[in-house]
């Protein structure tokens, strides 16, 4: 049965890839999002300033033009590539779609009433203070006093922001903060590749209180139909997705980066608002599926009730960014709450040990290439247990194929009475199929989180072995699939023949062939690993089947001393 366990193994894999990463799922044009109709200060507006934040981990922008992040880039050159480096703000010239971004009305109340503190959607900004690590900045009329404070966080990629509010009129007026991460991308740069994840493909995503995450992606908004989920109150007007509870963190996500905004502190707890609003020009086409030039905007808010400030009145509002690299070590750092960001899938428990071990063995041995040979090493050696009675079944049923073959030939014309027969046969013999088979059912779960682990490790990013410039990228010469391919051929051909000559031949053949062509768009990471577990998966095969084989010719020979005649009185007199 360790044929049938890796047909389920191939099976789940390949579903699993599917619906992961082979989806072409096409959303449909969003008639219910209204198009935002931006208020914007009157009269001649100030030129914006730019005020710049330094750190060892990145360099930030902040604008006086709506008081947002316009630039952010990582400074470590693991995450430059061709000499240039990554640039995370993608709307630097829509203020209200970039990461930061405060506004102090409600999305459900657009036609902002006189009874509003805030008239205006984008405010100038005045830059009071730039020191390299702090930004202050500062925004006053005759009703409403507004200051942003941007400081670099104490760890790597944070940004702490604490905004206030001041009531300066005589009367009292309501205001509705939310802070949002946002982004724009275009659908061909996320769009699904063959059997591979691509690294660019985006979701929303919001931490509620209670530890649970809700992740949505493109196509969760096609219909808008689940009133429970796009619900209308007071801060939401209905198209946009609503968890229920309060959030702690809101993002937008992609396989190895993050744009996550925490909430730190302030009057009141926020709901968590999330959208992808697909654009193309649908005066020229039918569907996003036709324009080149779709794209989404992606949004995820801390939004909060609305509130009244009375004369004189300040509130402050205090949050966390993390903008950059999903680097384990770097969110732990920045918090507990944005741990959950790293999606490590349904086995999680499992794959957080995988982690920490893989981590580890990069200290122990300063090379992410090798850590994965050990780290697969390692965990074949301990699911080897449960191998060992898969292959020694194998054998064992390699031993009575010539009874089998003449059970088939008796029985060919009566499928009933030959499966009967097969049953007495293996429990004669002591040969039990499953056996074999639910052991390494069992193992499934490992082989997934690491799978999962390899996958989503920011860590091999942009990180060259071997002949791979990147392990986080496919082998771009496609030397290793075709290695794994015949490694895997090997391995099959020194598998102990079945009683079913299809299934043998589809595992000689298909099943080397399918491996290789998954390999041709996997990444180079996940390739080492296949690799190893494949040679490991050989050496261990031969060693059961030698011991199995030893075993076998000492029953024989038992047997044997067993029927010649006075054998047993000689050893019972001996005895």
């Amino acid at each position: 049965m360790e044929r049938g366990s890796r047909i389920l193994v191939f099976l789940a894999l390949f579903a699993g890839l599917y619906f992961m990463f082979g989806r072409k799922d096409e959303p449909t044009p969003q008639s219910k999002i209204a198009e935002p109709q931006l208020v914007l200060p009157s009269g001649s507006r100030p030129p914006a300033e730019l005020c710049d934040i330094w750190t060892d981990a990145y360099r930030a922008q902040v604008s006086t033009r709506g008081g947002v992040l316009v630039g952010h880039v990582p400074l470590t050159a693991k995450y430059k590539k061709g000499g240039s480096s990554l640039q995370l703000i993608t709307t630097p010239d829509h203020p209200q779609l970039t990461p930061l971004y405060t506004s102090f009305s409600s999305l459900a109340d657009p036609q902002r009433k006189d009874d509003w503190l805030v008239q205006t959607d984008l405010q100038d900004f005045k830059l009071e203070k730039s020191d390299g690590k702090t930004c202050v900045l500062s925004y006053q009329d005759t009703r409403v006093h507004i200051e942003k404070t941007f400081v670099a966080g104490k760890t790597p990629y944070a940004i702490e922001l604490r905004t206030s509010i001041t009531n300066r009129d005589t009367a009292a007026h309501k205001y509705a903060l939310s802070t949002i991460a946002g982004s724009y991308l275009k659908n061909s740069t996320v769009k699904s590749r063959m059997f591979s994840m691509n690294p660019l493909a985006s979701h929303v995503e919001c931490m509620l209180t209670d530890g649970s995450v809700k992740r949505e992606r493109a196509e969760d908004f096609t219909d808008f139909d689940d009133e429970a989920r796009f619900r209308v109150d007071n801060i939401n007007p209905g198209y946009w997705s609503e968890p229920p509870g309060k959030a702690s963190v809101v993002a937008i996500s992609s396989a190895y980066f993050t744009t996550a905004i925490s909430h730190d502190d302030g009057p009141s707890a926020p709901a968590c608002l999330m959208q992808i609003d697909q654009r193309f020009h649908r005066d020229r086409f039918a569907n996003a599926g036709d324009d080149p030039d779709a794209g989404s905007i992606y949004q995820a808010r801390l939004a909060y009730e609305p509130r009244t400030l009375a004369p004189g009145q300040t509130e402050t509002f205090g949050f966390k960014a993390f903008i950059g690299p999903k680097e384990r070590k770097a969110l732990a750092a920045a918090g507990d709450q944005f741990d959950p960001i790293i999606d490590l899938g349904f086995f999680s428990v499992i794959a957080k040990v995988l982690v920490g071990y893989l981590l580890w063995l990069y200290h122990l041995v300063p090379s992410w290439g090798l850590s994965i040979v050990l780290l697969t090493v390692t965990t074949r050696t301990l699911l080897f247990p449960l191998t060992w009675p898969s292959i020694k079944n194998m054998v064992h049923m390699r031993e009575l194929k010539p009874e089998m073959d003449r059970l088939n030939e008796k029985f060919k014309d009566d499928p009933q009475a030959k499966g009967l027969a097969q049953m007495e046969l293996w429990k004669k013999h002591g040969v039990n199929p499953m056996k074999g088979c639910l052991p390494q059912l069992v193992s499934m779960p490992v082989w997934f989180a690491l799978y999962t682990t390899l996958q989503s490790a920011v860590e091999l990013y942009n990180i060259p072995f071997l002949w791979f410039p990147d392990l986080s990228e496919a082998d771009p010469f496609y030397i290793l699939p075709f290695i794994i391919g015949a490694v895997f051929f090997a391995q099959q051909k020194l598998m102990p023949m079945q009683a079913d000559p299809a299934q043998q031949k589809m595992m000689l053949y298909f099943m080397p062939v399918m491996f290789t062509v998954f390999m041709l768009f996997l990444p180079a990471g996940l390739g080492v690993y296949m690799f190893t577990n494949s040679l490991l998966g050989i050496a261990q095969q031969q060693v059961v089947e030698r011991h199995a084989k030893k075993t076998l010719e000492e029953r024989k020979n038992q047997a044997l001393v067993s029927n010649i005649p006075g054998a047993a009185t000689t050893k019972n007199k001996r005895g």
